[in-house]
Formats: structure tokens, C-alpha cells, sequence
């Protein structure tokens, strides 16, 4: 597996995602129910053993209670090696303060936190600029790398033109809220997401022209592009020839059917080796 740098840490390009341990499908409620059903506490830190052992040294947790005492049982059982936490903020706790403390008194340290993608966009379409840099503030008072999560491109330029003071950007692919945009081309998701093909290359166009490094995520549309091997290859060549040589690809798998690690650690390899030729 490829690693660069990211600020102090050597990191694997491909890091690992985590949305499908907490039943967050994005396609149907009886996909979120298979999640939750196959993604024992047990499991998840058996998905963690197999991304280290294919050379992926990057994760993403939300920082909620139940994945903080994971993390916590996960480090007591000497499992976790050179892994590196990037902490997601949690909106469904109290305030974003009470957030920050969960993550902050774990045993297990962060190596970045970031705010939470949706929340930030859902503040940011209600006019609350100065809340939002507000808890991106509280973010950079804890001392570790900080980032902000977006579905929509033009909060990544807001950010990056108006020179906010964050580290790095987590970008999906897929602009997952406030579009309410409908049309033939569009594949539904749960809860009225739409995925849009057209999506991918403007979130792409801003990943380019921003200077700092980004985490880039739901380069599969959340499985959609992974019918086969032929899809994932070229949704993978696609997310590395359109973000910059120095940004990561994060991707969460569910291992119910199949290896999913192995095959994209095999993938990515794969595509950066040509890419080298």
C-alpha cells in the first residue's frame, strides 16, 4: 500500500471509512438493519486487524459512545498498532462542546478531528457561517490536525477562499444535501439522497484548486459503482487522476460478502503502479 505524508504522519493513501459499523447504508433502512446485524463489536475490530495488515494505517470513527469504548477495548487488547484516528464530531449529542470533550477524554488520541459533513452543510444553508467557525475554532483549541466535511462544493471554496483556519477538507464525491435536484439521471438513495453522475467531476474541479490536502469520500456513490470489478477499477481511477498526488481516498466496506479491503487495497495498488509507468 502507498503512503505519503500528511503533516507530521506517514500515511496509506487509501484510509479506512466507517459508516457501514453504525448502519449508515445510504441506499435502505434493510441494508442500515444488515450493517448493524453483521457489525458486531467484534467484527468491527476484526475489519480494523485486516485494514492493518494490508498496510492501511488510517481510519475514520465517529467520536459517539459506542464507537469511543470500541476504540478504548480495541488499544487494551494491544490491536491497534501505527493507526491513525481521524475523529468525526457527532451532531446528535447535546452541543458541539459535548461532542469535542467524548473525543478529547478518550484513551485513544486523535490524529485529526473533523466536523461532521452534514451537520456543517445543514448550518451553513441556514446562514450560520460564524457558528460553524466557531466549532471549527474549538476544533483547532485542541491541538490536533482539524478538518471540516462537506457534500457541497462551493462551502469548500467558501472555506478555502475566505482562508478558514482549518487543515484539511473531507469532500464527498456526492452532493448529498440541500440539493433537492431531480432528473433521469439520478440514482435515489435512502431518505431522498440523490447521486448524481455529475456530481464526482465538481467536487473534483474544487479538490484540484484548493491548496490544502483532502480526504476524499463516497468515490463508490456508497456501493453503487462496485457491481463489479470493472466498476470499482474505474471509480477508483477516476477518484486518483482527479484529486491531487498528496490527498487520500477513504472508503468504508462491508466484509459480509467478500474481502472488500483486500480487493481495494489490490485495486489501488494496482491503478498507482500504471499510473507510474
Amino acid at each position: 500500500m502507498s503512503h505519503l505524508k500528511l503533516f507530521n504522519y506517514e500515511i496509506s493513501k487509501l484510509i479506512l471509512g466507517s459508516n457501514p459499523f453504525s448502519g449508515f447504508s445510504h441506499k435502505t433502512p434493510d441494508v442500515d438493519e444488515e450493517m448493524m446485524d453483521f457489525y458486531t463489536c467484534e467484527e468491527i475490530k476484526k475489519t480494523w486487524d485486516i485494514a492493518q495488515d494490508k498496510g492501511i494505517n488510517g481510519f475514520c470513527v465517529r467520536g459517539d459512545i459506542h464507537m469511543l469504548r470500541l476504540l478504548r477495548e480495541y488499544y487494551n487488547e494491544g490491536r491497534m498498532k501505527n493507526f491513525l484516528w481521524f475523529a468525526q464530531t457527532v451532531p446528535e449529542l447535546a452541543s458541539f462542546e459535548a461532542s469535542l470533550h467524548l473525543i478529547n477524554s478518550n484513551k485513544v488520541k486523535p490524529a485529526c478531528i473533523y466536523h461532521h459533513g452534514g451537520q456543517l452543510d445543514n448550518l451553513l444553508m441556514e446562514g450560520k457561517k460564524q457558528l460553524v467557525k466557531d466549532h471549527l475554532k474549538m476544533i483547532r483549541d485542541t491541538g490536533y490536525i482539524s478538518g471540516m466535511a462537506s457534500h457541497q462544493p462551493k462551502f469548500i471554496e467558501m472555506a478555502e477562499d475566505e482562508n478558514w483556519d482549518i487543515d484539511l477538507y473531507l469532500t464527498c464525491f456526492y452532493n448529498l444535501t440541500g440539493r433537492g435536484k431531480k432528473g433521469l439521471t439520478s440514482i435515489n438513495g435512502s431518505k431522498g439522497e440523490i447521486f448524481d453522475p455529475e456530481d464526482p467531476p465538481m467536487m473534483c474541479k474544487v479538490i484540484k484548486q484548493v491548496k490544502k490536502p483532502c480526504i476524499a469520500y463516497k468515490i463508490f456513490g456508497a456501493g453503487r459503482s462496485c457491481k463489479d470489478e470493472d466498476n470499482i477499477y474505474s471509480a477508483m481511477k477516476f477518484a486518483v487522476e482527479n484529486i491531487k498526488p498528496g490527498d487520500l481516498i477513504m472508503l468504508g466496506v462491508f466484509q459480509k460478502y467478500g474481502n472488500q479491503i483486500q480487493q481495494n487495497v489490490e485495486i489501488l495498488s494496482r491503478i498507482l503502479s500504471e499510473k507510474e509507468l
